[in-house]
């Protein structure tokens, strides 16, 4: 139970104290200045009333709101009665001072208190903020925060009109999220073009006749070089808007795809084919981390990440291409560079606390305007996705290339890279020896 507190006006007073954090999408948690409440909670219809009240604790409910939020069906003979009861043994649980009135019902929460449905509906905005003034990775933070809480179902085992209207604005705000995430990660490139066509195929699977998530694919298609596979999505699309609905693809969709039809690039200028070694790097399981951190403890932390990938750049002659929100896409002359700058990367953030994985491939790149693109850019991000975590993973080619260098490597085995042609083996980095090969 959380005590109450004489003499104060706690409905407007209440000051940060141990952690408040109310999650109601998948399983109810109701933590309470550090104390978990909510197998105190008074059964089944005083778990939906605590809900009902912390959605709407912006304004005060009405008891005949309560009563139909309850029970929108059958309500019992004394349903007043029953309402009272259930807002005493609520005030029991929670402290009479956090559910204030007695006409006027109001849940009074600490001030810095977290509530899951409202953290989505900010994360939205901040994301959709961040992409209309084109700040792309100030875009990836909010725009995951709100994936990660909007993916679960609201109050699973519940229904009632009132949990349906915020299901219905939480699966709104889920496709906005990916369109977020789709577009920043399109413009971010690197590894985000990974995140962005997860996206795009999100949004396709969960409204088949949004567009937005077609040309997002399409384009996604497009920048990695399958524009075949662009074209088929477009074909996709016309069909089952002319078969389902007598209808065609809308203007911008249609401009897309006879962009595409004309081979036309989204950038301009002469494209150099470079041999490169490109080293991908990220944040293991950052979508959850960045969840359980909050957007401001998150920022810090990708702050420290950044700082530290970056200096080791500059030790081992790095050229930073990407920052790919929690990832980084940097470009090296040889592979031993390579090796040795990410070897000092996951041994520099493994002491900051931060984990992380990294893959390296050499290769030749199409290089246009300081980008690299090509499949020696995509290989390498898929074997960076392939490794574990505080893992260095390298392709067969970047291991010949190191013949005599002293360095050591254990193979990995043979693997089949998402989009990449034919199977492909794979060999881990034997740190320790990267560090004796330097001191030689």
């Amino acid at each position: 139970m959380v005590a109450d507190q004489p003499g104060q006006n706690l409905g407007e007073t209440l000051a940060p104290r141990p952690e408040s954090r109310i999650q109601l999408c998948g399983r109810l948690i109701a933590k309470v200045e550090g104390q978990r409440l909510e197998d105190l909670l008074p059964g089944r219809q005083g778990r939906l009333l605590f809900a009902y009240l912390v959605v709407h604790r912006r304004q005060p409910a009405a008891r005949s709101q309560l009563i139909d939020a309850l029970w929108p069906k059958d309500p019992p003979a004394a349903v007043d009665t029953a309402l009272s009861a259930l807002l005493t043994k609520l005030r029991g649980v929670l402290g009479t001072h956090a559910v204030a009135g007695k006409h006027d019902i109001r849940l009074v929460l600490p001030a810095a208190a977290w509530v899951d449905v409202e953290a989505a509906t900010e994360g939205l905005h901040r994301a959709a903020s961040a992409i209309a003034r084109r700040d792309w990775t100030g875009a990836w933070g909010p725009a995951r925060v709100t994936l990660h809480i909007a993916t679960r179902t609201f109050l699973p085992g519940y229904d009632a009109p009132w949990i349906e209207e915020v299901r219905r604005r939480l699966a709104d705000a889920l496709l906005r999220a990916h369109e977020c995430v789709a577009a920043s990660g399109l413009e971010m490139a690197g590894t985000e073009l990974e995140s962005a066509e997860r996206s795009a195929r999100a949004i396709i699977k969960l409204a088949p006749y949004r567009e937005s998530g077609y040309r997002f694919l399409m384009e996604v298609l497009a920048t990695t070089g399958n524009v075949g596979e662009a074209l088929l999505t477009y074909e996709h699309l016309r069909r089952i808007l002319r078969e389902e609905l007598g209808a065609s693809p809308g203007p911008a969709t249609q401009e897309l795809h006879k962009r595409l039809l004309q081979g036309a690039s989204k950038a301009g200028g002469s494209v150099a084919r470079e041999l490169k070694t490109v080293l991908f790097t990220d944040i293991v399981g950052s979508t959850e981390l960045a969840a359980a951190l909050g957007d401001r403890a998150w920022q810090e932390l990708l702050m420290k990440h950044h700082a530290i990938v970056r200096v080791n750049l500059q030790r081992f002659s790095g050229h930073e291409v990407d920052t790919a929100g929690d990832g980084f896409l940097a470009t090296f002359e040889g592979p031993a560079q390579a090796v040795t700058c990410a070897c000092g990367v996951l041994a520099d953030l493994n002491e900051a606390g931060i984990v992380v994985r990294a893959g390296i491939h050499t290769g030749e790149c199409e290089v246009l305007e300081g980008r690299v693109t090509g499949i020696a850019v995509h290989l390498g991000s898929r074997i960076a996705a392939s490794a574990a975590a505080r893992e260095l993973l390298v392709s067969s080619t970047v291991k010949d290339l190191m013949a005599g260098s002293g360095i050591d490597f254990g193979d990995r085995g043979m693997h089949e890279l998402r989009g990449v042609p034919g199977r492909w083996r794979l060999f881990a980095v034997k740190a320790a020896t990267v560090i004796a090969s330097v001191q030689r």
